[in-house]
Order: C-alpha cells, then structure tokens, then sequence
C-alpha cells in the first residue's frame, strides 16, 4: 500500500540523493496532480507526444528545452518518472530514458540554457548524431490486450512491447538505468545502488508471455 504524497517523497528523496551524488544535473519538482505524481515543467508543452512510431530529434528538443521531465543528467539525457495511484496501489507508469542525440559540452550545459547548447549542434554533420534508442518501462493494465501487455518495456518504435514481470518501483527503474548505460558511475556508487529498495509488486505477466521472451526479475519474497 502506498498513497501520492509518499510516493511523491520517495521520487523526491532519490533525486535529490542522485544529484547530491552528481548523478543528475537539474531535477524537476515532483507533484501531485489528483491521482498522478509527476514533474513539473517550467513550460509545459499543449502536446506531450508529437511522434506516432518513434521519438525524433525534435521530439528531444522539445522536451529537454520545455523541461518535460523528472531530471536531467550530466550528459543531456532525460529521465521522465510518472506513476498513477488508485487505492493505495500503482495504476500505471511511465518511466523513460531519452539520451541526448548529440556528444554534448557537459561544462557548458551546467552554465548555459539548454536550448543554447543543443543550438550549438544544429549544424554538426549527421554522421556525428547518437543513434541511441529511449528506452521506456510502462504499466497500464486498462490498454491490456494479446499484444499490449500490462507490464512492458518500449524501444526503438512504438509497436515494440516487450513483457515485463511487474510495475517497476522508481529505485529499478534507476538502477536499470546506470547499471546499463553508465557502467562507470553505476561502479563509482555501487554501494549507493545496492541500498535502494526492491520492488515487491506483483507479477503481472501471463502464462502466454512467458513462451515468449520477456524480461523477469526476482523479486522480493
């Protein structure tokens, strides 16, 4: 059993002790919003998604400059956490990575607007753009259906729905993150990352998905 306002702190809490560590570089206040916690954006955009099959330069650009998300990290790349809670327990999520699509300057985003530092690629040769993919861990049992699990993970484009065990707590998800894609850190603070609670939720993959591959995890007893 959870409620908003404690999930809201424990989002709270476990940005501001990434940042303490320099793990991120600029949080968003997390909020409550009826049932949701989520960020707040200095300028929240009308439409949040502007893409039907895969996410776009654009679709970054629009994002990092609106502050469309929970943290940005040393190197640009965008950390969105967004859960929905009904009767204490976790009706849906959205937690995505988004890099950043250029090898950006990280002393200067420290310093300067975002829009500024990302302008400065604007004209660099598109054989110097990242070819790195958002990887995002949703949960919404409402749209389940044969090929739209409760629990999956999304990349690449839209239709890709790959099973996952259960919900991901916002601790998992954080660690899937810097153990995957920022190995060096994630060894710098491992002692950091093996303190954060597990997830306990409960497995909501079914029978059929598990003939097919799909991402398991232990969880707690």
């Amino acid at each position: 059993m959870t409620t908003t306002s404690a999930l809201r702190r424990k989002i709270s809490d476990l940005l501001n002790e990434l940042l303490k560590r320099g793990l991120i570089l600029l949080p968003n206040p997390i909020i409550e919003d009826g049932d949701t916690i989520t960020w707040r954006s200095s300028t929240p955009l009308k439409k949040f998604i502007d893409f039907v099959e895969y996410p776009t330069i654009r679709t970054y650009r629009r994002w990092a400059e609106a502050g469309e998300y929970a943290a940005l990290l040393p190197d640009g790349a965008l950390l969105q956490i967004r859960y929905r809670i009904v009767n204490g327990s976790i009706a849906a999520h959205r937690l995505a990575y988004v890099p950043c699509p250029y090898s950006i300057d990280q002393d200067l985003l420290e310093t300067d607007p975002v829009a500024d530092v990302l302008d400065l690629h604007l004209s660099e040769p598109h054989d110097d753009v990242r070819m790195q993919s958002a990887v995002r861990f949703d949960f919404d049992p409402d749209a389940a259906a044969a090929d739209h699990s409760a629990a999956h993970m999304t990349l690449n484009v839209s239709s890709c729905r790959i099973a996952c065990e259960a919900p991901m707590s916002p601790e998992d998800f954080t660690r899937f993150i810097y153990r995957n894609f920022y190995r060096d850190l994630w060894s710098d603070h491992s002692s950091f990352f093996d303190s954060l609670p597990r997830s306990s939720s409960i497995s909501t993959v079914t029978d059929t998905e598990r003939y097919y591959p799909h991402i398991a995890w232990r969880r707690p007893s």
